[in-house]
């Protein structure tokens, strides 16, 4: 697979990625490339916004005709005020990832969910009935914690570094939710025991990123071939969490084919087209984001 640019006309319209930063950023190769396969006249761009700059962003794409935007971190929260309309989960959660522009309207929505449960089907993996952990209390676990406490799971437990911070985000998830969410952290007498009897195991953290690849939010001793094992984490490809879920014999995934999917999901709602995700190699996907 050859990610083809996109061509640039006097009537092409763009679609904008807001965050800082953003030249790590994948989605451009990956939109473009839909955008020029399927012949369809948009352009998407990286837009590396100062914080004091937001407000004049968030007008600049209404004043400049934009399709929509993907918004990455840190805005995802900051957004939402800027917003006409928002989806339920959008509004359940406080965040947005996806802008789009309909009948003049700036509607936000976040389509983190329908991503991670897409790689997850993929994967042949039905959370239903199972126990499911997540690590971390940022903005991707608060968007799953959110989607896991609506879905009919047997139990459902965040656990993270800071006490307070992740008993606040357990609480505000229980009480919008109306569902009982659990929680503990890395450093509790419990934390082994609970990890131990999943069956789902979620990584949100940003251990094992770069440069800190030799990191992993979890003990290998932990994990055995029951536990399917998500890392939300794509760079690096394999990180020590999923090296160690692979020798415990453990079904594996990063997060690179939830990047594709939560993508291909905007990408639908800023030009009305659906994507077929085999114009895609997922291999070389990892290849660019390896040599970036």
């Amino acid at each position: 697979m050859t990610l083809e640019p996109q061509t640039i006309t006097g009537s092409t319209r763009l679609i904008g990625l807001i965050g800082s930063p953003v030249a790590h950023s994948l989605s451009p190769q990956i939109h473009n490339h839909a955008l020029k396969t399927l012949g369809l006249p948009y352009a998407y761009v990286p837009l590396h916004v100062p914080n004091c700059q937001l407000h004049t962003a968030m007008l600049a794409l209404r004043a400049l005709s934009f399709a929509g935007a993907n918004v990455t971190v840190p805005y995802k929260k900051q957004v939402v005020p800027y917003c006409d309309v928002l989806t339920p989960l959008s509004t359940i959660t406080g965040a947005v990832n996806t802008l789009y522009f309909k009948d003049g309207l700036i509607h936000g929505h976040t389509t983190d969910v329908e991503g991670f449960f897409r790689a997850l089907s993929w994967m042949h993996h039905d959370p239903r009935g199972g126990k499911v952990v997540i690590l971390g209390n940022g903005g991707i676990a608060r968007t799953l914690a959110f989607a896991f406490a609506d879905h009919p799971v047997k139990s459902l437990t965040l656990i993270g570094r800071d006490h307070d911070r992740v008993a606040t985000l357990v609480r505000e998830v229980s009480k919008k939710s109306d569902h009982a969410v659990a929680y503990s952290t890395f450093s509790s007498g419990d934390c082994a025991g609970i990890i131990k009897e999943c069956s789902l195991l979620i990584n949100c953290t940003s251990i094992g990123m770069h440069p800190n690849i030799d990191d992993s939010p979890v003990d290998g001793r932990l994990l055995h071939n029951k536990i399917t094992v998500f890392d939300t984490v794509y760079n690096p490809g394999t990180t020590k969490l999923l090296s160690l879920a692979k020798v415990a014999g453990c079904t594996t995934q990063n997060g690179l084919r939830m990047l594709l999917y939560q993508g291909l999901a905007a990408f639908k709602l800023w030009t009305g087209h659906e994507v077929d995700e085999k114009i895609f190699d997922i291999e070389e996907l990892q290849r660019i984001v390896d040599n970036a």
